[in-house]
This record gives structure tokens, sequence and C-alpha cells, in this order.
């Protein structure tokens, strides 16, 4: 408190024998200068959670959700400086937390402060985050916004870590030819987008051998030849529903690709894949770097 820091932990912080409201009063019983002004404070986070219905209730007369809400209500209450919240969604179903999310969303405008949030999940970091910092084993990796995370990762583990289908890893090489550069895709070579790989032209030789990264979403699939594409054989289909994910084989080299549900393609069919050059990520292997 003397921080005026307030937390959220993973599992609710409830006092059983204390209603709701008492538990949420507790938390700003020395701060308040009257009863009024606790009853006010209460009352604004208690509909701020929308848990007005629940504050005279106790622990075993509401579900973990609701629990949950009673947690962050007690923590909004102290109107804090920093919040951070641990893994606060992690033990809901899937249901709660997307509702949840969503409503941490809206309490984040309406409260203000700084809000640090911790979570493994990272479809919640993406749909939460202003900032987001990835860490591996204790290491800070990368700090940016969603999009640059996404988008621009630093290094190896973070495309990997972020986004979902995951990223494709695939070993590769140079190749020089009229001016432009290519990579080798199996037995296919395809283009790099000139203005991303000419400033890292003179790194790119230096390397033994390349890894390439590209998302399942920056490679079109076609039943039909195109320019550049890269002859395929699918190996496997997974239906999301709504779009397919396609395991694809070309000669040595295996990745996936989403396409679109209509398709039409079996399993052992030859398709097309069009790698996006501009969405190609080059991976120095050995620092595992993401070059560009």
């Amino acid at each position: 408190s003397e921080r005026n820091i307030a937390m959220v932990f993973q599992f609710p912080s409830i006092y059983p024998s204390l209603n709701v409201y008492e538990n949420i009063a507790l938390a700003v019983r020395r701060e308040v200068k009257s009863r009024d002004e606790e009853r006010r404070r209460v009352r604004w986070a208690a509909e701020l959670l929308r848990i007005e219905e629940h504050l005279n209730k106790k622990y075993g007369q509401i579900d973990l959700g609701i629990l949950q809400r009673v947690s962050i209500a007690k923590a909004i209450v102290r109107r804090a400086a920093v919040y951070i919240f641990d893994e606060p969604l992690s033990n809901l179903d899937a249901r709660l937390r997307e509702s949840l999310r969503s409503e941490l969303k809206r309490i984040h405008k309406e409260v203000g402060g700084t809000f640090i949030y911790v979570t493994h999940d990272q479809a919640e970091a993406m749909a939460l985050a202003d900032k987001i910092g990835v860490l591996r084993d204790g290491r800070l990796q990368q700090v940016g916004t969603p999009e640059e995370i996404y988008y621009r990762p630093s290094n190896k583990f973070v495309a990997y870590f972020i986004g979902s289908p995951t990223i494709n890893f695939m070993k590769s090489r140079l190749r020089i030819a009229e001016g432009r550069l290519y990579v080798e895709v199996g037995e296919s070579y395809v283009p790099l987008d000139p203005a991303l790989a000419a400033p890292a032209l003179e790194r790119l030789k230096s390397l033994q051998s390349l890894e390439i990264a590209l998302r399942p979403q920056d490679i079109w699939v076609s039943k039909t030849p195109q320019p550049y594409s890269v002859e395929c054989k699918v190996s496997a289909i997974e239906s999301l529903g709504t779009s397919l994910i396609l395991d694809l084989r070309c000669g040595q080299v295996s990745f996936k690709a989403l396409a679109d549900i209509d398709l039409g393609v079996s399993e052992g069919d030859t398709v097309y894949a069009l790698l996006n050059p501009g969405r190609i990520h080059v991976v120095d292997p050995v620092t595992e770097e993401i070059i560009f």
C-alpha cells in the first residue's frame, strides 16, 4: 500500500467469513475518512465489475467467475497507480475468460493507471496489451506493441511464442540472381522483398546457412501454378471451421499454411504455395536473431 500498488492473484483472494461488500471495503477501510466514502468507493467498484447484486453474498454462494470479479474489485477500489494481475483468468473456463478479457479492457479505460498483466496465454497478451514484454528464463527478449511483436519479432523465440497457428521455420540458402535476392524453399527459390533484404545484404552473404520464418497466414495456397509459387504435397489437413490448416511438404521441407475452407483439397493432392515476400523473416541460425 505504501507504493500505491494493487494486486490481483491467480486464485480469488476472498475472506470466506465476510460477504462481498465487506471483502471489497476491507481493501480501503484504512484509506477512507468516513463510512459514506467507503460505501461510495465499494459501490463504484461493484458497478464497474457488474457485481452489485452479489454484494451481500458470501464465498460459497457465488461461482468462480464472480469470485474473480470480486478480487479485481478489491484491487480497483484502491485507485492505485499500478495494478499487477498475476494470471487472473487462467483458472476460468474459456467462456468466462473471454468475457472477463473484454471487461478488463473496459475497466482499464475507466480506471486509468498502469496495468501489468502476467500471462502465458499469448492470445490474452495480444488482445489486452498496449505494450508486451516477452520473457524467457527471466530475461527480457523484446518490448513492443502487439503489432511490433507479431510482425517484427526480435528473435526466434519471440516469433515462435506469439501467433497461432505457430510460425513456420525452414532451413534455407541464399541465392543472388540478376541483382535480386532469393531464398530456397524445398526445391524452389522464392524472392525476398528488396526493401527488407538489401540493407542486410552483407550480413546475409556472411552466413554459412540460414533459416527463414513465415506465418501460415502469410502463405497463399492455389490449386494451379502461380509465378514464384512452390509446388507442394498436402500431407495433412486440420479444419478450424472457417479455415483449414494445411501441412505441406516440398522436398525435405515441411510447413503449414492457412487456407480458405472452400479450397477443396484432400490429403495427397498437389498444391502451389505462394509465400508473401514482405512477411518472410530471415533468422541467423547461430544467434537465433531475426535479421529482418
